[in-house]
């Protein structure tokens, strides 16, 4: 507990903080405190302030500081909740006070793992074509429950993911040289790559073959892939 004891002489908005305001207590700096804390606690210039009032000053402005740092987390992006903790763990905040920020995130809707999970993979589908194999690693690597991440991509239908998957392996194709077994080979691993399922990669090498079948060599008769059937 801080032994800081005597009268406000001075309160200064902070110069590059909006928002936050400096504390002088007998003409020296004391502490710095956000509006709402200052107005919470009726740190006026002239009132009397002792360590057992600063102690309970300080824990309020830890809790605001760390609601403050949580909200910006969630403005720049959709978090999940194990994204939030480990920031809030890097700034240095404590286990119980972690837990009190993520409880109230979680009561205001800020943090939702379901409403997140569908948004990062609605975003991976549609924006960086992946497929539902690699988003399930991602998912979990955000800790999203495994349950929450198998609803989530139940809801991506296969046709749609299937017919991304083709609009990304034709300009791979179109943009891979050699001969047709070779647009086979590197067009497959890439669909792979991307996370596609062996089915989706199959069906969509086949569409290509097919497609592309006038422009096969004599020694692309054979295929060397066993794609399993739609």
């Amino acid at each position: 507990m801080t032994s800081i004891e005597g009268i406000i002489t001075t309160i200064e908005r902070h110069s590059r903080n909006a928002g936050r305001y400096l504390i002088f207590v007998d003409g020296q700096y004391a502490f710095t405190v956000f509006e709402d804390v200052l107005i919470r606690h009726r740190l006026f210039k002239g009132e009397t302030i002792d360590p057992g009032k600063m102690q309970l000053v300080l824990e309020d402005e830890e809790r605001q500081k760390a609601w403050s740092d949580a909200l910006k987390q969630v403005g720049r992006r959709p978090r999940s909740e194990k994204e939030l903790r480990q920031y809030l763990k890097r700034r240095g905040y404590l286990p119980p006070l972690i837990d009190t920020i993520i409880g109230k995130l979680k009561e205001q809707n800020y943090i939702d793992d379901a409403s997140f999970a569908a948004q990062w993979t609605e975003q991976r589908i549609y924006s960086q074509k992946k497929g539902r194999q690699l988003i399930k690693q991602e998912l979990k690597m955000k800790g999203v429950a495994p349950a929450t991440i198998q609803t989530t991509l139940d809801q991506v239908p296969p046709e749609e993911e299937e017919r991304l998957a083709y609009e990304l392996g034709h300009k791979k194709w179109k943009a891979t040289s050699g001969t047709t077994m070779d647009k086979k080979r590197k067009t497959a691993a890439f669909l792979m790559r991307r996370g596609y399922s062996s089915r989706i990669t199959g069906n969509v090498i086949r569409r290509l073959a097919d497609t592309y079948r006038d422009e096969a060599d004599d020694s692309d008769a054979e295929d060397m892939f066993d794609w399993p059937e739609t």
